[in-house]
């Protein structure tokens, strides 16, 4: 059976140091979150947002606990961590804890909107499996409402940074426009100082062609949708120039619909990479035939040409549209924690602290961390003290087998005659007492 070819000019992996600096994620839920399931349905969609670089098929259990996922976040190579929980009293909380080190961002879930739910109000939804190729690529991510880094406060600042470090950098000069399917928007209310966060799919359709062509290049490109019936037509022309059109479209609703759309233009690099292989052509063939080098062209020449280039109609208008994927999520900023959930409170947006109260929980922090680092020192002697007692345990028993298997060669190497001489002994005592 033949090999598939595979791709090397356009599909080049990445190398270790590349996959090493892409951000991962884990999305969990914990506590008393296990037993609400628009929680636990709230954590899927949340998984579909973070695709492709998140553990879609992660299962929890009731008795994992938070140390559990810190452990196994750093031979996973997780930098961040969303964790899910609910207070007895009902309130939902939203956490963002950056490996290893930190910080945590803790957020209170005012609201939210599975993925099911905005599909049943929206007129034209669209439904994604979590192995379509729409998640094969990270979201883009738009900021809205947050201030610039030189005017930010500095808790606005780790928000910010935090929120773009969730999402591998994009590089606009290598990036290809066609693998951005998706986009998640993150807006901010001034004045309640509430994040909204919205999650759209990226859909473009052609402007300039007419509905006939569509639907053949939907049928095409689309395997749900089939061939119009073409039976009734004497000629292709009949279907593509229809008469009764209106400018291409055979509907006022099409063209209301396009109005809400952003008609954006795209410039063909299809086309132009074609007519460049085309003229290269021409002139190594020119080459060939003449034998005569092609002159340098001068500088003015660049320049007409540049502006005969700009000028060309190598630019198609498409319609951008957004189709909300979901969820929806409304979440308040409540603190900031040094560690994973467990440091002091760098900021709090309820409550302000005087510089000596700062520096007395500076002071307590340091004293805990003494006790920390001498908890461990112990456990360490511990661990070390029952390890040797262990391997004495090993080595004790390695001499005993031994020795029996020395006491066992030494019975089975003794002379045949003395065991002869042994045996009549025995039988001549028998023969003695049975007298």
């Amino acid at each position: 059976m033949a090999k598939r070819r595979t791709k090397k000019r356009t599909h080049i992996e990445p190398n270790e140091d590349e996959l090493a600096k892409i951000p991962r994620s884990m999305v969990i839920r914990l506590g008393l979150a296990h037993r609400n399931h628009s929680l636990a349905q709230l954590v899927k969609d949340f998984r579909n947002i973070m695709q492709p670089y998140t553990a879609i098929n992660l299962r929890e259990r009731k008795t994992n606990k938070l140390k559990d996922f810190i452990v196994m976040a750093g031979p996973l190579n997780v930098s961040h961590l969303m964790i899910f929980t609910q207070s007895e009293k009902g309130t939902t909380s939203f956490k963002i804890a950056k490996m290893s080190q930190g910080p945590t961002l803790n957020f209170t879930l005012t609201s939210y909107s599975l993925s099911k739910d905005i599909r049943k109000f929206l007129r034209h939804p669209k439904s994604l499996a979590k192995d379509s190729t729409d998640f094969s690529n990270p979201p883009l991510l738009v900021l809205n409402g947050f201030p610039k880094p030189a005017i930010a406060q500095p808790y606005e600042k780790t928000l910010i940074t935090t929120f773009q470090n969730m999402f591998p950098p994009i590089n606009p000069q290598q990036i290809k426009v066609s693998s951005i399917k998706r986009v998640l928007i993150l807006s901010k209310d001034p004045k309640t100082d509430e994040i909204d966060l919205r999650h759209y799919s990226i859909e473009t359709k052609p402007v300039e062609i007419s509905k006939n062509v569509k639907k053949l290049i939907n049928s095409k490109n689309v395997h749900t949708k089939k061939i119009p019936n073409l039976s009734k037509i004497n000629d292709i022309s009949d279907f593509l120039l229809d008469p009764n059109s209106n400018s291409g479209f055979t509907s006022d609703s099409e063209l209301s619909e396009l109005e809400e759309d952003s008609i954006v233009q795209i410039r063909d690099t299809s086309a132009i990479s074609a007519s460049n292989t085309i003229k290269k052509h021409d002139e190594v063939k020119d080459e060939d035939e003449d034998n005569i080098p092609i002159p340098e062209k001068s500088v003015e020449n660049d320049k007409n040409e540049n502006v005969n280039n700009d000028s060309e109609p190598n630019v198609k208008k498409r319609a951008v549209k957004l189709i909300e994927l979901g969820p929806r999520m409304k979440f308040k900023l409540v603190k900031i924690e040094d560690g994973n959930c467990t440091g002091k409170v760098l900021y709090h947006s309820l409550y302000s602290k005087t510089k000596n109260e700062v520096k007395q929980l500076d002071k307590i922090h340091a004293t805990r961390e003494k006790e920390k680092q001498k908890r461990k020192k112990e456990q360490l002697q511990n661990v070390q003290v029952k390890k040797a007692k262990k391997d004495a345990k090993k080595l004790r028993h390695k001499e005993n087998l031994s020795r029996k298997k020395n006491n066992k060669s030494e019975n089975e190497s003794l002379d045949p005659s003395d065991t002869e001489i042994k045996n009549k002994n025995e039988d001549d005592s028998d023969e003695l007492f049975s007298s």
